[in-house]
């Protein structure tokens, strides 16, 4: 390629993606396929040691059936098999130590029926150890809660699997949300705080947690990074970027 062609391509997807290493803001992007933690629900949870500490990664209570790579859940509110984060020795413990610990979690998952609850069929609670907040995402029907918003109203979210991302970037208790590789932030140096409680610190809770969720469901795989990481752009937001560029470069000239 042309170095002119090159030094083109650098600036314009710098256009797009913010600069790395900026203060609150996703600069790291890749598929989950390439985390440093993947539980793919091939095997029961209980047991399940992917970081090699000697302990259970998620709680035994209740242990879920599994079968063709998803774990099924009947819910009946509040279930005991919901998977849990809130122990000594679980992977969320060792990766999530301090309130401004990076990290990405990403969980895939179906509603399979039932009548959902008023916070939907199914919910991530996630704190960091000393952070000053919590944090929650609800998934319904037809759209995508937060404590303190409502995003994607009308969307449906019964048809197929929900990819759920949520990337902690080294700040205490502020988030970025990615639904079906749409970003809920208003952009990506944009975080969202939490604003739930410190009643689950150092915790993560996956599934059906609380009553007011309900819902069967089953999940596909649970996947966790050390790094926050973004969902990578779409092509057409990059070219976007280029068609812009190009646009300034000749008003310039």
């Amino acid at each position: 390629m042309h170095s002119a062609h090159i030094r083109f391509a650098y600036i314009a997807l710098a256009l797009v993606l913010p600069t790395p290493g900026a203060t609150a803001a996703i600069s790291l992007f890749g598929d989950s396929s390439t985390f440093d933690y993947k539980y793919e629900m091939d095997v029961q949870p209980n047991n399940v040691d992917l970081d090699s500490n000697g302990g259970d990664d998620w709680w035994d209570a209740g242990i879920p059936a599994v079968s063709g790579g998803l774990v099924s859940f009947t819910n009946s509110g509040n279930n005991a098999q919901i998977f849990r984060g809130d122990f000594n020795g679980s992977i969320w413990r060792g990766v999530a130590n301090t309130a401004a610990a990076d990290w990405t979690l990403e969980v895939s998952v179906r509603k399979d029926g039932g009548t959902q609850g008023s916070f939907g069929w199914f919910g991530i609670a996630t704190a960091n150890l000393g952070e000053s907040n919590s944090s929650r995402i609800n998934i319904h029907d037809d759209r995508i809660s937060t404590a303190s918003a409502e995003y994607l109203v009308g969307s449906d979210f019964i048809s197929d699997f929900v990819t759920v991302r949520i990337a902690h970037d080294a700040a205490d208790n502020q988030n970025y949300y990615w639904v079906n590789g749409t970003l809920l932030n208003d952009d990506l140096s944009t975080p969202i705080a939490g604003v739930n409680g410190t009643g689950f610190d150092n915790s993560t809770f996956i599934g059906d947690f609380t009553s007011t969720i309900a819902g069967d469901f089953s999940i596909d795989y649970i996947r966790l990074d050390t790094d926050a990481i973004g969902v990578i752009p779409e092509p057409s937001a990059i070219m976007f970027g280029s068609i812009s560029l190009v646009f300034l470069l000749r008003r310039r000239r």
